[in-house]
């Protein structure tokens, strides 16, 4: 590892699991002391473990990202540990239906989770990291907030406008050395496709049919996620800001 995080606190939301934990992980692995937030309390101290076995930096946070007081604490929580430098938004929840067929409480979590939730956590970190001069937010959006897809109206519309709402912050705070960007993957080996998948009657054979029908003939992998995050959260990206990058093989690009 380049130890690119060195000195700084990476707050990870969703990190007990999935992406979340990938990126949670890497980040610790390049020296950055990683709060670890999660709905799971127990999932985030087991990430916590896992990482302070292998010899990096961690603090457990349980957070619900729709509750504002929760938000508030795990702020607080990083600023213990030293500020917030990076933060990286990866809970999301879906529910599979479509426009007609939704019902209002599916409707109203995906959007609580998915919309409310990074909301509350650039409201309440943003200003935390401007007042240190500055700090990165990568928020983990999806292929699916720029191309549609059948049966997925609740989970389309929330990370369709969850872009909107990242180039919201990003100008906003462009004058503050606050960078807010979006990574959009699609179909990865990790994550909420691996419990869609599960629940295919084939699996694997699912996974076969996505990959090809992926221009670039695979899925994506959780590193190719993690090693766009840190690249985000690095001198790399220092002018880039208000901007999504598909991670999704030329899938968004054949439909677009």
């Amino acid at each position: 590892m380049s130890g690119a995080l060195d000195g700084k606190v990476a707050v990870v939301v969703g990190a007990a699991s999935g992406l979340g934990e990938v990126v949670a992980t890497g980040a610790a692995a390049e020296g950055a002391h990683v709060v670890v937030a999660d709905i799971d309390a127990a999932g985030a101290e087991r990430v916590v473990k896992d990482i302070t076995t292998a010899g990096g930096r961690a603090t457990p946070c349980a957070v619900n990202v729709t509750r504002e007081a929760d938000v508030v604490s795990m702020v607080a929580t990083a600023k213990e540990a030293g500020g917030v430098d990076l933060l990286v938004l990866s809970a999301a929840v879906e529910t599979r239906a479509s426009v007609v067929e939704c019902e209002d409480d599916d409707w109203q979590r995906v959007i609580d989770v998915n919309l409310k939730g990074p909301f509350l956590c650039m409201k309440h970190a943003i200003p935390v990291m401007a007042a240190a001069g500055g700090g990165s937010v990568v928020a983990l959006g999806s292929v699916l907030g720029a191309i549609v897809a059948p049966k997925y109206a609740a989970y389309c519309a929330s990370k369709f406008a969850l872009v909107n709402l990242c180039k919201q912050a990003a100008i906003e705070h462009a004058r503050q050395g606050v960078r807010v960007n979006v990574v959009a993957p699609s179909a990865t080996e990790a994550g909420l496709f691996l419990q869609v998948a599960a629940q295919a009657e084939d699996p694997e054979g699912l996974k076969k049919m996505v990959a090809a029908n992926t221009p670039m003939g695979r899925l994506g992998t959780a590193d190719d996620v993690w090693q766009t995050v840190l690249f985000l959260a690095g001198p790399g990206s220092s002018y880039i800001s208000g901007t999504v990058i598909p991670l999704d093989g030329g899938m968004a690009a054949r439909r677009m």
